[in-house]
């Protein structure tokens, strides 16, 4: 594969890429901006045109064209790939293997849904029947340019239109697998989707996946027939990855750093419609850890705007409890108290762009229980109490922050009118209850290819070498041991008498050569650039000797941290030979603290 990437390398820019999702600014040779994975007010996020990278100096994150895409797409590297190529205009060739990649029953299933989706639109806006399916969607409240962005079409009330339709191209077998067609039990297929109004689902590519069809017209009369139907699991489709409107979305999620999840496919156009473009629904399941995984990609910030119904209720509790495990900050946009307004559809279509403003108006998730037990429950009696309890309980035992913890158990105890003490022994019966239920892993926080980089003081350190190369004279045997194996083993790299021509191979070396096929010397070569340029010389010795004392003073308060839990151990075991090694270790590296 290393000729495609070459080749889409060399006709790359860098720059022209990232620029077409950030507004850079030059810095010298360089270009920076504030940094899209992670919050701050200053640029620490820097483009470098002559070495093709991109790196931020303040989440650590970095890499070449490709990491870019991986991680503001949320996509793995043959998607980047097919994206890439088709930007810079390289052919995936049939002879070759990336090709032969892309030449699989996946990129057939999408071949199949692209051609579906053109067929229900074309049926929506061309036949009798799907004209009055258009003139029901306009008088919900659509804009036509709503349904044409968002791409709703209409399959006829057929047996077999759509199977007709893709058997000139592919065979039953195929169309079957796309989820589009079922099989008879007799032999043969028939339409999946009849009489509905089609919203197409995406995936984060704007590929189509899959369909969920609204029953409409005569179809909708009868009892046994099911409002929604969608389409099956499939190579492609994954509801419980999938979350609808994503790729229209994804963007002003991290502009805004925020998420809004509804309940439905109407819920999220009408919501783009208004202004609040930073709307998503799960398809055809409740909210998943899976959704939550990919919404993590773009934003911690999380608002939940479900039907305001008892299923909906019962949805936001959930919603809740998985956010939270992800670490989510969640708040609740409610339409309690709208009459007549059950959910986003129905308040844009009343009150217009003015969602837009009330759908960032989310209420923190205790305050908003809060509200709603104290409405619910008759605190002055037992049971009240107990229910206000057993609603808002399970909240508090998943908050990480005790000062917030802190803050909510005092406003229970002042509500209840009960001391605090008996609220935290409650809280800790609670924990212990969750604590013995079985439940699925909490995931651990993803790290993303090609964005790692070494710790940030000693990535510093490696900056200032190449900025001054006789600083790595500095490094005394003493000041060794403090640095990571990492560390030593690119500093080796960049001894004395290879550091001029090392810089040199750095500023004209294509990124693949074999230096710096470890991307952490591009990271330093821009950092000894963008962090070290307006220091004068003698400074640049003062900022040296900084780091080392304090990669050196964090490394050993960390194993006196670790002594201290050893000694407290042999302590309590009696163990007077290994205390006093301790003890001894203890003394030793304390004075090195001290010097």
């Amino acid at each position: 594969m290393a000729g495609i990437v070459d080749q889409i390398k060399e006709r790359l820019d860098i720059v022209d890429l990232i620029s077409s999702y950030l507004k850079l600014q030059k810095s010298g040779i360089n270009y920076k901006a504030r940094c899209p994975f992670h919050n701050e007010k200053s640029g620490s996020f820097f483009v470098s045109p002559e070495r093709q990278i991109w790196h931020c100096f303040g989440c650590g994150l970095g890499g070449d064209a490709f990491g870019f895409v991986k991680q503001i797409e949320g996509m793995e590297f043959p998607d980047a790939l097919r994206v890439l190529a088709t930007r810079v205009g390289v052919k995936l060739e049939r002879q070759s293997p990336e090709y032969q990649e892309y030449q699989s029953a996946k990129t057939k299933l999408y071949e199949i849904s692209e051609l579906a989706a053109r067929f229900f639109e074309k049926q929506l806006h061309q036949s009798a029947v799907g004209k009055t399916a258009l003139a029901y969607l306009r008088d919900r409240g659509l804009a036509d340019e709503s349904i044409r962005d968002f791409r709703l079409g209409y399959a006829p009330d057929s047996w077999n239109a759509l199977y007709n339709f893709l058997d000139r191209s592919f065979d039953g077998k195929e169309i079957l697998s796309a989820g589009l067609i079922v099989k008879k039990d007799s032999g043969g297929y028939f339409d999946r989707f009849r009489s509905r109004i089609m919203f197409p689902i995406f995936d984060i590519n704007k590929q189509v996946v899959g369909f969920t069809g609204r029953v409409f017209g005569d179809l909708a009369k009868q009892d046994d027939i099911a409002k929604y139907v969608n389409t099956p699991q499939t190579a492609i489709y994954d509801k419980g990855r999938l979350l609808y409107g994503l790729e229209m979305a994804k963007l002003e999620m991290r502009r805004t750093d925020r998420c809004l999840v509804v309940e439905g496919n109407m819920d999220v156009i009408m919501s783009h419609q208004a202004g609040a473009k930073h709307a998503v629904a799960s398809s055809g399941t409740a909210l998943t850890d899976g959704h939550l995984k990919i919404i993590k990609r773009y934003t911690d910030n999380l608002d939940l705007c479900f039907d305001a119904d008892s299923a909906g209720v019962m949805a936001t509790d959930r919603g809740v409890d998985l956010a939270l495990a992800r670490g989510f900050n969640v708040g609740i946009v409610s339409l309690a108290g709208q009459a007549g307004l059950k959910d986003p559809a129905d308040y844009v279509k009343v009150h217009g762009t003015k969602w837009a403003e009330y759908a960032v108006k989310s209420k923190p998730f205790m305050e908003f229980y809060f509200d709603f037990a104290r409405k619910s429950y008759d605190v002055n009696t037992a049971l009240g109490k107990k229910q206000f309890g057993q609603k808002l309980m399970p909240f508090l035992a998943s908050m990480a922050n005790k000062i917030e913890q802190a803050h909510w158990i005092n406003e229970m105890a002042l509500t209840l009118k009960t001391k605090e003490e008996i609220l935290y022994q409650e809280l800790s019966a609670v924990k212990s209850r969750i604590a013995e239920t079985p439940a699925t892993e909490t995931p651990a926080p993803e790290q993303s290819l090609q964005t790692a980089s070494l710790d940030p003081q000693e990535e510093a350190l490696l900056s200032l070498i190449i900025k001054k190369p006789e600083l790595v004279n500095k490094i005394k045997p003493e000041s060794e041991e403090f640095l990571s194996d990492k560390f030593r083993e690119i500093a080796q790299k960049i001894k004395p008498e290879q550091i001029e021509p090392a810089i040199s191979q750095l500023a004209s070396a294509s990124i693949s050569a074999p230096l710096v096929s470890d991307l952490y010397l591009d990271f330093a070569y821009l950092g000894s650039e963008e962090l070290w340029k307006d220091y004068p010389d003698h400074e640049l010795d003062e900022e040296f000797d900084k780091l080392i004392n304090q990669i050196k003073r964090r490394r050993v308060s960390v194993r006196l941290a670790e002594l201290e839990y050893d000694i407290k151990s042999a302590e309590k075991e009696s163990d007077k030979k290994r205390l006093s090694a301790l003890m001894e270790e203890f003394s030793k590296i304390s004075k090195q603290l001290s010097n």
